[in-house]
């Protein structure tokens, strides 16, 4: 239920937000004049927030991202006031630009690998940006009105002005972006690509309508508090989940722990014999297998939460429950295991001792294994007063069940 919850909130949060953006923009009459100019200054406000934000965590995609809608709104906004320029002229020429910039660069930066922002890559990002507004102002000269009137013609045999102002090629921009976002969403599961839907949508919206600046400003500040949200919900996640295995890490364990009430049960559980099959497979192999046992364990019943401890260790909570109750899911959980096969892919790589085994690990491919598990568990009670003496105690009855011989459940 609380995967289901978190996942709808990644998903639901910026489609939301965006929806309160348009609520907002058809209420927007009833504010002043001083408010309105207010309104338009927010913008710059909360992508300053966003970049602090997006430097601190190391977040390139969304910094540059702001950059950009940084350097749009200030040019949408203040570009028609400058000397010798008016809105009547310039307007309709930037915007026609920005309706492919825009989207242009949102697929760009789907595309790029967090590398840093003051690095090598974050000065050539920086200077793929200069030298799009470089181009936009180049593009804007009057003797240069050919290059526009081709982003402006028709590709397809389509009439498409009396639904939209937007040219084909913008339109088909819009839509290869939100279906390359689509996709990597439905493949890495971030929030960011959320984010980034959200924005384009809303990008697509407010620019439908006619130069309308507090629709922009509105649109702005959304799409900047959309990518706060994303960073945070992102750096929640790396700090509270297991990189690899995907389940809560040690540090969200540690916060679950403080909410456990007057009874409970918790288990310590390892794979057994781990080292050895490292060393006979190598580390990549391994890795494979701790996935692949985290995966069964993320579905104990009976109540249970499932937490990556750390290395080839995983810990149970079960919230009111006593040994008794606990222990026919902890069984059920160690034949599912045991009775789970894992085929070896083929020979990994690694250094070291590791490396030195690749001949038996080359002979290991294809084979198929079985893998079994050791688990401990205690209660709490009048000897194990608190959280982390109940957990010692399940250590305890962990080496008990390594005694007896391993894959079995010990209290």
């Amino acid at each position: 239920m609380n995967k289901l919850i978190k996942a709808a909130s990644m998903i639901v949060l910026p489609l939301l937000l965006m929806v309160l953006a348009y609520l907002a923009y058809k209420n927007v009459q009833a504010l002043s004049g001083p408010q309105l100019d207010l309104l338009k200054l927010a913008p710059y406000a909360v992508f300053l927030t966003g970049g602090v934000l997006a430097w601190k965590f190391n977040r390139s995609r969304e910094f540059f991202l702001m950059v950009i809608f940084t350097l749009a709104a200030a040019s949408l906004q203040y570009l028609p006031e400058l000397p010798g320029t008016g809105a009547a002229m310039v307007l309709p020429d930037l915007y026609v630009i920005l309706c492919v910039l825009l989207p242009v660069n949102i697929l760009i930066f789907s595309f790029f690998k967090e590398r840093g922002i003051f690095s090598l890559w974050g000065l050539i990002r920086l200077g793929l940006i200069a030298a799009e507004a470089a181009a936009a102002v180049w593009a804007m000269l009057p003797e240069r009105r050919g290059l526009l009137e081709r982003l402006q013609m028709e590709l397809l045999p389509v009439n498409l002005q009396g639904v939209t102002p937007l040219s084909q090629l913008s339109l088909m921009i819009f839509i290869i972006t939100f279906i390359r976002l689509l996709i990597r969403q439905m493949s890495y599961r971030s929030s960011q690509d959320v984010a980034f839907m959200a924005v384009l949508l809303g990008m697509l919206y407010v620019l439908q309508l006619d130069h309308d600046p507090v629709a922009y400003a509105l649109l702005w500040t959304m799409s900047g508090i959309i990518l706060i949200t994303s960073i945070i919900q992102d750096s929640y996640a790396m700090a509270f989940s297991d990189e690899l295995t995907g389940l809560p890490s040690r540090r969200a364990l540690k916060q679950d722990m403080l909410k456990l009430g007057m009874n409970y049960a918790i288990a310590m559980l390892d794979i057994d014999h781990f080292k050895k099959f490292n060393d006979t497979y190598g580390h990549d192999t391994g890795d494979e297998v701790l996935k692949l046992v985290a995966s069964i364990v993320k579905d104990v019943t009976g109540g249970g939460r499932a937490f990556r401890y750390g290395g080839e260790e995983f810990t149970i909570l079960f919230p009111g429950k006593s040994i008794q109750e606990a222990m026919p899911h902890l069984e059920e959980l160690r034949e599912k295991v045991a009775k789970r096969g894992f085929t070896v892919r083929g020979q990994s790589r690694g250094k070291g001792k590791a490396k030195r085994k690749s001949k038996s690990r080359s002979g290991g491919a294809g084979k198929q294994i079985y893998i079994t598990i050791s688990i401990g568990i205690a209660q709490k009670n009048e000897k194990s007063k608190t959280p982390d003496a109940v957990m010692k105690a399940a250590d305890t009855a962990l080496y008990r069940a390594k005694k007896k011989g391993r894959n079995c459940v010990s209290k």
